[in-house]
């Protein structure tokens, strides 16, 4: 699906026939991400949040909540070299850790958004081009020194470009004046796994929820994939 007509010719796609996995707090777990006022000006926080919305992060698989939400509890092995027993013998979790209560805290929901929804594909050479050239964007991209758009952007750690590509698909309207673009589609930083950045007035049936196991698809695996062992 493309945005045609005189408007920036970009990749749009629809959310997975299944629906989407959200992984969140077990007391709200589908609590959208706001961004602070304070945070918007730094090149760190979440890729897609911005201030005006809430933002609902979500992934195609399991797998892919698992990898974004445990990558914080990842240790670079020469940090782990060189802390050495040091933390052990502190108050603090051993690096490569995870809590014995973390999966008792958390909860997978499976939510299906309107089939209409239509999600901007960021990984599609089409809306890189596009979004580089557009006339309202462009400027603000200019800003930060970025000329062209590439994957390095999308996948970089100034956070800023992101969040202006999410602020600006907020702004896109159909002739109706009805919303056009649903979201964010992208790829994890971790394994390229498919993620979704829902925002918050997109209309999603909630199809299921599952406590998290060990044995839960996914958990294993990214547990593994990380070095990580529960406490």
């Amino acid at each position: 699906m493309r945005i045609g007509r005189g408007r920036p010719d970009v990749a749009l796609v629809p959310a997975p026939d299944r629906g989407v996995w959200r992984l969140g707090k077990a007391n709200d777990p589908l609590r959208y991400e706001r961004l602070s006022k304070e945070d918007n000006d730094h090149a760190a926080s979440n890729r897609w949040s911005v201030v005006s919305y809430g933002i609902l992060y979500c992934a195609s698989a399991l797998d892919g909540c698992f990898a974004e939400a445990l990558a914080p509890f990842r240790v670079d092995p020469e940090l782990r070299a060189l802390i050495g027993d040091e933390w052990s013998d502190s108050r603090f979790l051993p690096p490569g850790r995870l809590p014995q209560d973390w999966r008792t805290r958390h909860t997978l929901v499976r939510l299906a958004p309107d089939k209409e929804a239509g999600f901007l594909d960021v990984e599609d050479p089409r809306t890189l081009r596009a979004l580089s050239t557009d006339r309202e964007l462009a400027p603000g991209l200019a800003a930060f020194g970025v000329g062209r758009l590439t994957p390095a952007h999308i996948h970089g750690q100034d956070r800023r470009v992101t969040r202006l590509i999410s602020a600006w698909a907020l702004t896109q309207r159909t002739p109706d004046q009805r919303r056009r673009i649903h979201g964010i589609a992208y790829r994890s930083r971790f394994g390229m796994r498919r993620c979704w950045a829902v925002f918050s007035d997109v209309e999603l049936e909630e199809l299921e929820r599952r406590p998290i196991w060990p044995e839960t698809p996914g958990f294993r695996e990214v547990q593994q994939e990380y070095g990580l062992t529960v406490l």
